[in-house]
């Protein structure tokens, strides 16, 4: 049976000769891998149109196990990102993240739009520069990636008493998935990690506002340091 499919190339694996599995994830059918046979043959079709960070039309053929890819049409090639090595870097760091945190076969379209929006401004950031802005659109995808597959950030209030938050001596805490105020720091374990008040106020702007929006927030490289120590944490602790 066939099965037709919006999909977004993650990686590729060789695997035998000149074949490859690909894992894609799909509008239709969350992520999804499967084999295309004779792909590293010089003069292979199907190769241009399956590399890693392209937005395809994909026809996969499948009775049982991984299936075949039989064709696949480019909808995006993400030309300007893949012309650009930081762009590049950041968001294989961004994708590398994503395939580990998203479950086989569990489709979700907000989570499909999140990651094509997010390929579609890293591509038009990509055309005019700046590795900044690449690190905070990566940072921004990743919050609002968590904040859909259920791991909310308390951004607003303490974490522990839920008071209004002042912009004095604040912590992160991943254990307790948020941010602690001047006092409940003092009373938590030593792994909370100190927090600019300016990161929480870029990372409340990351929940808010969607992806083409992002590229437009203002920060210092301070800021986003502080925001990446924190993510970068909760990750650790979350996968």
């Amino acid at each position: 049976m066939e099965y037709k499919y919006t999909g977004i190339v993650l990686s590729k694996r060789d695997v035998g000769e000149t074949d490859r599995i690909y894992t894609i994830y799909t509008l239709e059918g969350g992520k999804v891998r499967s084999l295309a046979k004779g792909v590293r043959k010089s003069h292979a079709k199907l190769a241009a149109s399956l590399e890693n960070v392209t937005l395809a039309d994909i026809t996969i053929a499948r009775a049982r196990g991984l299936g075949k890819i039989t064709g696949s049409i480019v909808e995006n090639n993400f030309s300007s990102l893949k012309q650009d090595l930081d762009a590049l870097t950041e968001t294989f760091a961004g994708l590398h993240i994503f395939d580990k945190l998203v479950d086989y076969e569990n489709p979700d379209p907000q989570i499909f739009v999140l990651l094509r929006s997010y390929l579609e401004a890293v591509d038009c950031l990509a055309a005019v520069g700046g590795v900044e802005k690449q690190t905070l659109l990566r940072l921004g995808f990743l919050v609002k990636l968590l904040h859909a597959l259920g791991y909310a950030l308390e951004m607003n209030c303490c974490v522990a008493c839920g008071e209004i938050l002042s912009e004095n001596f604040l912590h992160f805490s991943s254990q307790a998935g948020g941010v602690l105020c001047e006092h409940c720091s003092q009373d938590s374990d030593n792994q909370a990690l100190p927090i600019r008040a300016n990161a929480v106020k870029m990372m409340r702007l990351f929940l808010k506002n969607n992806m083409t929006t992002l590229a437009k927030i203002q920060a210092s490289r301070e800021d986003c340091d502080s925001a990446r120590l924190v993510v970068d944490d909760f990750l650790r602790w979350t996968l």
